[in-house]
């Protein structure tokens, strides 16, 4: 007879996972910014993640960058529409792993504007902590361009050209626990 894997639903340990962007201001040096709230889970019958389902929220009035105004700025509608639009979301679609590479391909939510992205991950192992939770971890990268999410303000800066690049490099480091 056949053995059925029971699905095991891991989720976001948000005191141990940093979501980070960066983009470039003055098209010269990243600036970076990061999402202090989210959460999210992967839910699995594979030791390995393959075929997982996988889901994030952020809350966009989390977005810091250590500078208050800045942050304001970003939460604006100029920026996140925090207060139209509290949450960015991604969903997947389909998760392959080769090795420890992960290709997520899922749905990227931002201000109400749905985009397919493919995210590349890196599986950097497995182990249990000091309280016997078992704990995964991952780094994960993608490059999004903020005008395919109705994201366009920028400021022209004399002869020398735009303020803020409209690439965005995302970079996660995400720890998760597994459910018992």
């Amino acid at each position: 007879m056949e053995e059925i894997n029971k699905e095991v639903v891991w989720v976001i340990d948000p005191v141990h996972t940093r979501i980070r962007f960066d983009t470039k201001y003055l098209l010269l040096t990243p600036v970076s910014g990061w999402f202090t709230q989210f959460e999210g889970s992967v839910a699995t019958t594979e030791d390995n993640f393959n075929d997982s389902r996988a889901q994030l929220t952020i809350y966009t009035n989390s977005v810091y960058t250590g500078n208050e105004e800045r942050d304001a700025h970003l939460r604006s509608p100029d920026f996140f529409d925090a207060a139209r639009h509290p949450v960015i979301t991604w969903k997947s679609k389909a998760v392959t792993v080769r090795g420890d590479l992960i290709e997520a391909t899922g749905t990227l939510s931002i201000k109400g504007v749905e985009q397919e992205i493919t995210l590349q991950a890196r599986h950097v192992g497995s182990c249990p902590d000091p309280m016997g939770n078992t704990k995964a971890g991952f780094t994960l990268d993608a490059t999004l361009n903020r005008k395919d999410f109705n994201i366009t303000w920028n400021q022209y800066i004399d002869k020398h050209g735009l303020l803020l690049s409209d690439e965005v490099v995302l970079h996660c480091d995400v720890q998760l626990l597994k459910l018992p």
